[in-house]
């Protein structure tokens, strides 16, 4: 057994040391205000632990490897502010430390506990990579740096900032930047994009968004152990990698309606979406249709093959809707419920999937699927929540439960897991040469998965 989680202790006297802040009130590290400007500093610092339990498949998770460890330490300095009267500015630097005992560099076919979504839509590589090797990596990046300028009904905003184009919870077929995933359990803060953003305001019930984000093309390494994503050059083949969007959003007798189409990575989109209520009922839903643009193609590894390669297309053209409904109780009860439709999935090549996946072309793996989440206080300082995620196309199941305890006002924790179930990958066996070659055969979406476990504490100031 090989576990490397070195945050646990810190993460355990992080706890105890911030206990009796719980009766202070919330409040910024350090304010200045001024006639043409002012300055407001804050952030974070959070510490998660994961513990992944691994299934038996040597060639996935290497030879007596029952269990991996995965820690990682984020601290967050926040300035907003404005400079002018009509002018704002936000920036957020993020020192980010994270070790793992898993052998492979590589992203494994499984759920690691930590979101691995690509960052597309990103000009640049990271201020500073401290160190990165097989088990430690440390990296320092601005995750928001944008400034923001108002003038009569327009508001543009300049740099790195967080999109958000969602109404769903589970899948979004809208939200092109940077969309949490189905999986991810802390979800209140969302990585920012490079970006230039106008938003016009045509009433008070309608308004109507541009944003240019330009990116970068992303390149694909594959191995029996999983799929490892970079980034090119911004000068080299940029226009792929960037988005152009039109986004416009009105409302009408009370629901939300919203249109948007444009050019997205690797090709362009369609799409539109509600939200409201009936009798008391949140309803929503979002659809989109994506046309794949200039090709771009694979040889993903395959040992059933002559050659032992197949190609497959990075980028298809393909449909996906979501809808969903929400009811919260008096009691605090709240139930949701959402179903995906994707075309894009294809339970009988999951391989291709995952690599599409990795580069943020796909919803899921599968063509249907259906997800629930339900909520209760269970104290007003703790909140009980078991999400579950279920794949018709393929019979595997993701059960999500997630426990968050209030320590204070400047201070959570966070306890829970993924229970993955579903077909395991098989081991599938050929002859190269007269030498036996093994190599897995993925048989489910959330059965390449592993069970994985997760403490994490935060802390604000």
């Amino acid at each position: 057994m090989r576990v490397r989680c070195l945050p646990l202790a810190l993460t355990t006297c992080l706890c105890a040391a911030f206990v009796f802040l719980e009766s202070l009130p919330a409040f910024a590290l350090w304010t200045t205000q001024q006639e043409t400007y002012s300055l407001e500093l804050g952030g974070s610092v959070r510490s998660i632990d994961v513990l992944i339990d691994n299934y038996n498949e040597p060639l996935v998770f290497g030879e007596d490897n029952e269990y991996d460890g995965i820690s990682q330490i984020i601290a967050r300095l926040t300035g907003t502010g404005r400079i002018t009267d009509n002018g704002s500015y936000d920036v957020h630097l993020v020192q980010d430390v994270q070790y793992s005992s898993a052998d492979s560099e590589m992203d494994s076919f499984g759920y690691s506990g930590i979101s691995t979504t690509a960052l597309r839509y990103r000009i640049r590589d990271p201020l500073k990579q401290w160190d990165d090797d097989d088990d430690v990596s440390a990296t320092l990046d601005f995750d928001r740096l944008n400034f923001k300028l108002v003038l009569g009904r327009i508001d543009l905003t300049v740099g790195r900032q967080a999109i958000n184009f969602s109404q769903a919870y589970f899948w979004n077929p809208l939200d092109i930047f940077l969309a949490f995933d189905p999986e991810t359990f802390d979800r209140d803060y969302k990585p920012g994009v490079d970006a230039i953003r106008s938003d016009i305001s045509l009433g008070m019930f309608s308004s109507l968004t541009f944003v240019y984000a330009p990116g970068r093309e992303l390149t694909i390494e594959t191995g029996t152990t999983g799929v490892e994503v970079s980034t090119k050059n911004f000068d080299d083949e940029s226009w792929y990698g960037s988005a152009l969007m039109g986004r416009l959003r009105t409302t009408i007798r009370d629901w939300d309606i919203v249109f948007q189409g444009g050019k997205i990575y690797g090709g362009s989109q369609i799409g539109a979406g509600f939200s409201g209520e009936l009798f008391e009922i949140g309803l929503r839903g979002e659809a989109s249709y994506v046309f794949a643009g200039d090709k771009r193609t694979l040889n993903l590894p395959d040992p059933e093959q002559a050659d032992f390669s197949r190609e497959i297309e990075l980028v298809e053209d393909h449909t996906a809707f979501v809808i969903g409904a929400d009811y919260r109780f008096d009691n605090s009860l709240y139930i949701n419920v959402e179903y995906l439709y994707n075309s894009a999935g294809d339970a009988d090549d999951l391989e291709a999937g995952i690599v599409r996946q990795a580069i943020g072309e796909g919803l899921s793996l599968g063509e249907q699927l259906a997800g629930v989440q339900v909520s209760y206080d269970i104290h007003p300082l703790v909140t009980g929540q078991i999400a579950a995620i279920h794949s018709f196309s393929d019979a595997s199941s993701l059960v999500c439960p997630l426990v968050k305890v209030s320590i204070s006002d400047e201070a959570d924790l966070l306890l829970g897991g993924l229970l993955a179930f579903g077909e395991r990958p098989e081991t599938k066996r050929i002859n190269l040469l007269g030498l036996p070659i093994e190599y897995p055969k993925l048989e489910s979406e959330y059965g390449t998965y592993p069970h994985v476990y997760y403490l994490e504490f935060k802390f604000y100031f």
